[in-house]
């Protein structure tokens, strides 16, 4: 199947430009900007470890429950926005603008050739909607600190995609209903009620169980 061709609009190209400007102007924002790009997203799955294992240690099950939750809701968005890419192609910046010399970001190698749609942004603001709404639905410090957390570290992130010529302005924007939709839709009562009952509760039973029975622990039922 041919892919739809996409050109950056200018509103694009004009913010583009001006990052690049910025980047001759504070050559420090050049030098860390293209390991913000990526280390953040390689983050991710280590902190929801460590997060895992402290609700595990302080048993907190609701902690554990938003983790899970986070997960799904990441996966189902990058699925999506890997089938989109299928029928869309867009030559990345760094292609297009080779007259402008830029660092290869620490996953440069791996990249796939077209840029749009953007698989960070969706992941790192996947990851903020999913805990903000999870604090809407538990009013819990924790969360809305977390959310607060992730807030900034995605939009350093996409920033420095942008400032790497790795995604154009609007590769990150595109998704911005996705990354409210998807999140939004799991915490809907029926099927938060159904994700929880099916899915995230089984999930933290069989890790009590199996933990429980390891080093023979108790730990306060789902």
């Amino acid at each position: 199947m041919d892919k739809i061709a996409l050109i950056e609009p200018s509103w694009g190209v004009n913010i583009l430009q001006w990052w690049i400007d910025i980047q001759e102007k504070y050559s420090f924002i050049s030098d860390l900007a293209p390991v913000f790009a990526d280390i953040f997203v390689l983050a991710y799955p280590a902190f929801l470890i460590l997060v895992y294992l402290y609700a595990m240690i302080k048993k907190k099950v609701q902690i554990k429950q938003w983790a899970i939750y986070i997960c799904i809701a990441t996966f189902i968005a990058v699925v999506i926005n890997i089938w989109v890419q299928t029928f869309f192609y867009k030559e990345r910046p760094i292609v297009v603008m080779n007259n402008v010399e830029t660092e290869e970001t620490l996953l440069h190698d791996i990249l796939p050739t077209s840029s749009f749609p953007s698989d960070h942004a969706v992941v790192s603001m996947t990851f903020a909607m999913a805990t903000l709404l999870w604090w809407l639905y538990n009013r819990r410090k924790f969360f809305i600190w977390s959310w607060f957390f992730f807030i900034i570290i995605s939009l350093i992130m996409t920033l420095c995609r942008i400032l790497t010529l790795v995604h154009w302005p609007s590769d990150i924007f595109a998704w911005l209903l996705l990354w409210i939709l998807v999140p939004l839709i799991l915490m809907i009562r029926p099927i938060r009620y159904a994700l929880l009952r099916y899915l995230v509760n089984p999930v933290i039973r069989f890790e009590q169980w199996f933990f429980g029975t390891l080093f023979n622990c108790e730990q306060p039922e789902v």
